[in-house]
């Protein structure tokens, strides 16, 4: 059956079908769409009793898999990524008799010409979600109420700059939210002023080479970027602001790389775009930092902003120690290489 969008966000988080093919151009939210739906069998992401992840199975293999018996008692969940033509049977067999168990069928876009699309529409049994980016038009309201469901407000300027700023795909839109969201704190409104700071590219100023310097491992420059900068009037919370924005940015890409695209895809998938001077520099920060040490180094990020404000420690202190830690990252992780 074919699942209008109205009905999506309540089905994912109670499916009442066994078997769901998630499907669309926008890979991000098929993604997360997954997830929900085997997080909402409770306990079965933590038991591999109960959880089997495949990519691109056969007919058979799926067929194994998703008759499989749990072993612990309880609802088994079978997550399949790249799900793809070649297991239409399989799943016809598998309308025809459930185990008891959710199967998770996670496609890219599908025509509607598609046999395993058609099945899915076509059985009571299979729940089909379509997965699109959110249209620029809706975009605005969409930060909007995302936000606001977190506890945050945002002036319409402020999502409206945002949507211009920001892909509609799941992936860097969710990621940027988040972070806003943790800027934000609790009970705050963000304004333009707060968005562009955290979201922009960053221009030729001391504190974006402080930034860049941090971020490919140059403990010296940093330094001397980080003095400029503070005799100029940055502020020790601006200027992590802007690193987490740099941050947030520079997960995206790393996000994509670990997902087999190039460096320079994986630059052009970041947004806001990257100004054509800054991608060297760009690109041999993807050589230094993975997905997980950018997380690391958010974590990090987030944390001296939240200490910048409670703590007694001089502010342009803890920032200072906050970048050249992550310049000697960024060092040792090219003496590695």
């Amino acid at each position: 059956m074919k699942l209008d969008a109205g009905r999506v966000d309540g089905f994912l988080k109670a499916p009442s079908v066994p078997l769901v093919l998630l499907h669309g151009p926008d890979a991000g939210l098929v993604a997360e769409r997954g997830l929900m739906l085997a997080r909402s069998v409770p306990g079965a992401l933590n038991d591999p009793f109960r959880f089997a992840e495949l990519s691109n199975p056969s007919a058979d293999a799926l067929l194994a898999e998703a008759s499989a018996a749990s072993l612990t008692g309880g609802q088994r969940v079978v997550r399949v990524r790249d799900a793809h033509e070649s297991i239409v049977k399989a799943l016809e067999k598998l309308t025809e008799s459930s185990s008891g168990g959710l199967v998770i069928l996670e496609a890219g876009e599908l025509t509607p010409k598609s046999k395993l699309r058609a099945l899915a529409e076509k059985s009571p049994e299979v729940a089909s979600i379509a997965c699109y980016a959110v249209d620029a038009a809706r975009l605005p309201q969409v930060i909007t109420a995302r936000l606001r469901a977190q506890g945050v407000g945002i002036e319409p300027d402020a999502a409206s700059w945002a949507a211009q700023n920001l892909s509609g795909e799941e992936g860097p839109l969710g990621q940027a939210l988040e972070v806003l969201t943790l800027y934000a704190g609790a009970a705050k409104t963000l304004s333009l002023a707060d968005v562009s700071s955290i979201l922009a590219d960053g221009g030729d100023t001391s504190m974006n080479d402080a930034i860049d310097t941090a971020l490919t491992g140059d403990s010296a420059a940093t330094d001397k970027a980080l003095s400029l900068a503070y005799e100029e009037g940055a502020s020790p919370v601006g200027l992590i602001r802007v690193l987490l924005s740099e941050l947030l940015r520079l997960r995206v890409a790393t996000g994509a790389m670990a997902d087999g695209a190039s460096a320079q895809e994986a630059i052009s998938a970041m947004r806001p775009p990257v100004f054509f001077k800054r991608q060297p520099m760009v690109q041999k920060m993807l050589r230094l930092w993975s997905l997980p040490a950018v997380n690391q180094a958010l974590a990090a990020a987030l944390a001296a902003e939240t200490a910048c404000k409670t703590t007694h420690i001089p502010d342009q202190d803890y920032c200072r120690q906050t970048m050249l830690g992550l310049a000697a990252r960024a060092r040792n992780a090219t003496r590695s290489r």
